[in-house]
C-alpha cells in the first residue's frame, strides 16, 4: 500500500478513536453505553475494517470484539458490565495504535467469552 494511503488511514483511525473516546467519556454506566451503542458501533466498524489493512491487527481484533458486544446490545438490549469493558477496550486500542505493543488479544477475547458467554464470536 502506498504511503499516502497509509497516512490517510492512520489519520482516519485516529479520528475514529478520538471520537469513540469522546462518546464513551460521556457515558457513566451500562445504560449510557446502550443509548449510544449504534454510534459507538459505527466507529468501531470502521476501525475493524481499516486497522488490519494497515498492519494494526491487534486494534482490528479489539474493534471486532467490541463490535460484537455492541451488536449484541443493539439487538438484545442492556448488557450488564458493558460500560467498563467498552471503556477499557477503547483506551487499549488507543494505546496500541500509538505504539504500545504490550497486549495479549487472545487473553482479552477469553475474558470477554467468560464475561459474556452468550455473545457469539467475540
Amino acid at each position: 500500500m502506498s504511503d499516502k494511503f497509509l497516512d490517510a488511514a492512520r489519520q482516519e483511525i485516529q479520528l475514529e478513536l478520538d471520537e469513540l473516546e469522546r462518546i464513551v467519556l460521556q457515558c457513566s454506566n451500562d445504560e449510557d453505553i446502550l443509548e449510544n451503542s449504534k454510534n459507538i458501533e459505527r466507529h468501531l466498524h470502521k476501525i475493524k475494517g481499516l486497522a488490519p489493512m494497515m498492519g494494526q491487527e491487534k486494534v482490528g481484533e479489539l474493534a471486532k470484539t467490541s463490535d460484537s458486544i455492541l451488536n449484541y446490545m443493539i439487538n438484545k438490549g442492556l448488557l450488564p458490565g458493558s460500560h467498563p469493558v467498552i471503556t477499557k477496550t477503547i483506551n487499549d486500542m488507543k494505546q496500541i495504535f500509538n505504539g504500545s505493543d504490550i497486549y495479549d488479544v487472545s487473553d482479552f477475547k477469553k475474558q470477554i467469552r467468560n464475561k459474556f458467554p452468550h455473545i457469539p464470536d467475540p
